[in-house]
C-alpha cells in the first residue's frame, strides 16, 4: 500500500491529497543564436574535455536537462502553496516523500 505524506508539513495524507507537478528546464532564445555559434567545432571541444578527464581523473557533467518535481500536499499546505508557491512558511522545510 502506498503511503503519502505532505511534503511541506510532513503530516500523513488520507484520501484528500493535493499534488503539484513542476518542471524546471533550460530555455534559450533562438534570436540570440548567431551564425558563429553553428560554426564551432564541437567535436574538438568534446575531445579536449575527454583528454582533460583522462589526465585529471575527474569526471563531472553539468546538469542541463529538464527536472520534474512532484509534490504532495495536505489541504492547508496546498492553499498556502497556491498563495505563494515560491516562499513556503519560514518554519517549513520541503521534504520529499518516497512515492
Amino acid at each position: 500500500m502506498i503511503h503519502y505524506t505532505c511534503d511541506l508539513c510532513g503530516c500523513s495524507l488520507g484520501k484528500e491529497r493535493f499534488e503539484a507537478k513542476i518542471e524546471v528546464a533550460p530555455v534559450f532564445n533562438e534570436e540570440e543564436l548567431a551564425e558563429e555559434d553553428f560554426d564551432k567545432d564541437h567535436l574538438q571541444q568534446i575531445a579536449h574535455e575527454i583528454s582533460e578527464m583522462e589526465t585529471t581523473g575527474e569526471f563531472e557533467l553539468e546538469e542541463t536537462g529538464a527536472k520534474n518535481l512532484k509534490l504532495d500536499f495536505c489541504s492547508q499546505c496546498a492553499k498556502r502553496f497556491m498563495k505563494s508557491p515560491l516562499s513556503p512558511a519560514p518554519h517549513s522545510r520541503v521534504t520529499f516523500s518516497n512515492n
